[in-house]
């Protein structure tokens, strides 16, 4: 309705109606159209009672009293308000309540997003000094063998390319003659490198303290380059033992071997994974290699006696079982620094960090903005982390649990494991699920608690086979089954198959013998051995079984 019109509805009024009426209209703040119709039916309320009125006067007068019978103008123009509501069609009520709850939900989800991404954490824990606390024993300094490893690892250092590439890059197989002598004389010339090792082993204890670039106390970016050096310093062992032996120099190839393994030993314990799991290779590189050694080499009883000896003290209070109070401290470093700091919701996600460690090549972050270009997976993620993910304290909760559960597994054999219906990969992840952090920071446990589960079986079969040779020359023949080696003393007990709780298979054979595991398939094939897609040769292969003796020979099939 235009100015005019609605000037011309007072027109039969007095100016004190007009005026009421105007005021109770914009009391009213409602939408145009109602005020409109309210406005027409009071002016025709005006005039139905004014009609009768012979003066002006009379008029003006009986106005007034309908004006002081309406009562307060702000009461009267919220009871119109109301009422005009609830004569409203359904479907108009129905349509204004979901706009302002919408309203209302749009406008909590702004106020809790500007919260959400507005929060910082807050780090209070050293767990890199708790770290090092953890590793390091209650021991004097003058017990570590680190810094006679380092020592060593500075030596070696200085050793030209050509001869690096040579101990590193080149099987002694398939070295020629040259080469074996070219490091042969590397060898003897850097005597010290190995002195220094040999002495470093004979320590009790090794340990280091874990550091970060830029003192940053980050326990993700903790700096371990001494695992490559590690790594090298074995390969010109095991060369060193292999020329040993090539050379009629037993004696020296088994203490280097023996070297070996209590050099891996040094890594185990309650340090990191990867520690753990360099450990395993540098002790698995030990057994098979004093299998290869003793298959190719005439070795007499009582030197193989002695060997076993030294190899049954070595192995005496090792439990094989993969610890994971390193992988804890991992764990609950990343959560006080993806995580914030507050007292409502118990902490929420710090989202900047978070996308970070999933595609650390695809964003780039500072302190105040990340820019994201995000897919609509992503998205599902951020809706996710937003409003249904897991607070801070109940994180690290998660963290105990499953760290708990994979301490149990790594205590359990496979075959036990398999016995019980155990679907270890599943019921992990069943105790993270939702928690978007853990999901990603959950490493391959099962991967590494099963090479774990293979050194005590690969350190069982070289026990047994250097017992088994002593045996066919004290006795003159093998025997038929492994019961007999612990009866007549030359085993302390039988070598467990992790993969079916049972001894390892021994079958003998015309003039030797075969002795095997049955491999991560459960089932025995016999002694058949398992291969790669080309056709090689692999004594860890998914199917066939893990033959230890005779100690297998690559074969490509043709």
């Amino acid at each position: 309705m235009t100015k005019r019109g609605k000037d011309k509805l007072f027109d039969n009024l007095p100016d004190r109606a007009a005026e009421f009426i105007r005021l109770v209209i914009k009391k009213m703040r409602y939408r145009r159209k109602v005020r409109q119709d309210v406005q027409a039916e009071l002016s025709a309320h005006f005039e139905d009672e004014l009609k009768d009125c012979k003066s002006e006067e009379e008029r003006d007068r009986k106005a007034q009293r309908l004006i002081a019978d309406f009562g307060d103008v702000k009461l009267l123009a919220v009871l119109l308000r109301r009422a005009k509501k609830r004569c409203r069609p359904l479907w108009r009520t129905i349509v204004a309540r979901t706009f302002q709850t919408i309203g209302v939900l749009i406008l909590c989800f702004i106020i809790y997003t500007a919260w959400f991404l507005t929060g910082k954490p807050s780090i209070t824990a050293n767990y890199l000094a708790e770290l090092n606390r953890i590793v390091r024993p209650v021991a004097d300094d003058s017990l570590n063998a680190a810094p006679l490893y380092e020592k060593a690892m500075e030596l070696y250092e200085k050793t030209p390319e050509e001869i690096k590439s040579l101990l590193t890059g080149k099987r002694f197989g398939d070295a020629n003659d040259q080469d074996r002598q070219v490091v042969e004389k590397w060898l003897i010339d850097n005597r010290e490198i190995f002195d220094l090792i040999v002495a470093g082993t004979e320590k009790p204890y090794y340990w280091q303290d874990y550091k970060t670039p830029q003192d940053t106390n980050e326990v993700m970016s903790i700096l371990m380059p001494n695992l490559a050096s590690f790594r090298r310093l074995t390969y010109a062992l095991r060369w060193r033992w292999k020329l040993s032996a090539r050379n009629g120099r037993y004696k020296n190839a088994f203490s280097d071997i023996k070297t070996c393994y209590r050099f891996g030993q040094h890594l185990r314990g309650d340090k990191t994974l990867v520690e753990q799991l360099v450990s395993i290779a540098i002790r698995a590189v030990a057994v098979q290699s004093l299998r290869d050694v003793i298959s190719k080499h005439h070795i007499d009883s009582f030197t193989l006696h002695g060997l076993q000896k030294d190899l049954e003290q070595l192995i005496c209070d090792e439990d094989f079982v993969i610890s994971l109070k390193a992988e804890k401290m991992f764990k609950y470093d990343e959560i006080q620094r993806c995580f914030t700091e507050d007292n409502f919701g118990g902490g929420h996600l710090y989202l900047p960090r978070v996308i970070a460690l999933s595609k650390p090549d695809h964003y780039e972050q500072d302190e105040k903005i990340l820019k994201l270009v995000l897919s609509p997976e992503q998205w599902a993620y951020v809706a996710k982390a937003l409003f249904m993910h897991p607070n801070k304290q109940e994180t690290r909760e998660m963290v105990d649990r499953f760290c708990a559960f994979w301490e149990q597994i790594a205590g359990k054999s496979p075959a036990q494991l398999r016995s019980e219906n155990v679907e270890v990969g599943r019921q992990a992840m069943e105790l993270i699920k939702g928690n978007i952090l853990l999901e990603m920071l959950a490493p391959a446990y099962s991967r590494v608690i099963e090479i774990s589960y293979r050194l005590p079986a690969d350190v069982g079969s070289t026990l047994t086979i250097i017992a088994l040779l002593r045996y066919k020359q004290d006795i003159g023949s093998y025997p038929e089954n492994l019961n007999e080696m612990v009866t007549a003393g030359y085993l302390k007990e039988l070598p467990m198959d992790p993969w079916s709780d049972k001894p390892l298979v021994y079958k003998k054979m015309d003039d030797d013998f075969i002795l095997y595991s049955v491999g991560p398939n459960f089932k025995d094939d016999g002694g058949e051995l398992g291969k790669d897609k080309k056709g090689k040769v692999r004594l860890w292969a998914d199917e066939g079984d893990w033959v230890f003796w005779p100690v297998p020979k690559s074969e490509i099939k043709k």
